[in-house]
C-alpha cells in the first residue's frame, strides 16, 4: 500500500477509477482512470474510454480512446497541490483504441486540487492535439466524497473539443 495514499489529509495520486457517463452528443461512455504515484511527487497516468451508441435502426457508433502519461505535483498550500502532466493517446471510430487507423494525440494538462477532510476536488484544463484536428483546449474537473478512507463518489466533467462529458463513478485508493 502506498504511503501516499494512507495521508488522507492530501489529494490523491495513486487510485484507480471507474465510471459511466453521457456527452453533450447524448452517447454513453464507459470510462476507466489510474494514477499511481512512483516517488518524489511523480506519477504515471492512464485512461480508458469507450462510447457506444445503439440506434433506433439497429446501427451502432463507437469511440475508443486511450491515453497514456506522466506528471508532477507540487504543495502549493495545506491540503493543496498543482500538478502538471503530460500524455499521448490514441482515438478511434472503433471498439479497439490501438487501431491502426486511429489519430493520435498529445494532451498538456494542469490542475489545482484540493483535499478537505471527505471531499477532493480538482479544476484543471487541458491541451490537446490530435493528429487530423485543429488543437484544442478546455477544462476539466472532479469532485470526490470519500465514505470510507480508501473508497469515494465521484463526478467528473471535461469539455474539450465542443463536446462536453459528465460521468459518475467509483474511486478506490490503494
Amino acid at each position: 500500500m502506498s504511503a501516499q495514499s494512507l495521508n488522507l489529509t492530501q489529494p490523491s495520486y495513486t487510485h484507480f477509477s471507474g465510471s459511466i457517463g453521457e456527452n453533450s452528443r447524448g452517447y454513453r461512455s464507459y470510462n476507466l482512470d489510474t494514477e499511481y504515484e512512483i516517488g518524489h511527487k511523480l506519477f504515471v497516468t492512464g485512461t480508458y474510454q469507450h462510447v457506444r451508441q445503439r440506434f433506433n435502426d439497429d446501427t451502432t457508433f463507437r469511440e475508443s480512446i486511450i491515453d497514456l502519461g506522466v506528471g508532477r505535483y507540487f504543495n502549493v498550500y495545506d491540503r493543496t497541490t498543482l500538478d502538471v502532466s503530460v500524455s499521448l493517446g490514441n482515438f478511434t471510430q472503433s471498439s479497439n483504441p490501438f487501431s491502426a487507423s486511429g489519430n493520435t494525440f498529445y494532451t498538456l494538462n494542469s490542475g489545482l486540487r484540493r483535499r478537505h477532510d471527505m471531499f477532493e476536488y480538482r479544476l484543471g484544463y487541458r491541451y490537446i492535439d490530435m493528429e487530423s484536428f485543429d488543437s484544442n483546449h478546455g477544462i476539466v474537473a472532479s469532485a470526490h466524497i470519500y465514505f470510507t478512507p480508501q473508497t469515494a463518489l465521484g463526478v467528473y466533467f471535461n469539455d474539450v473539443y465542443s463536446n462536453s462529458n459528465w460521468s459518475l463513478g467509483m474511486r478506490f485508493l490503494f
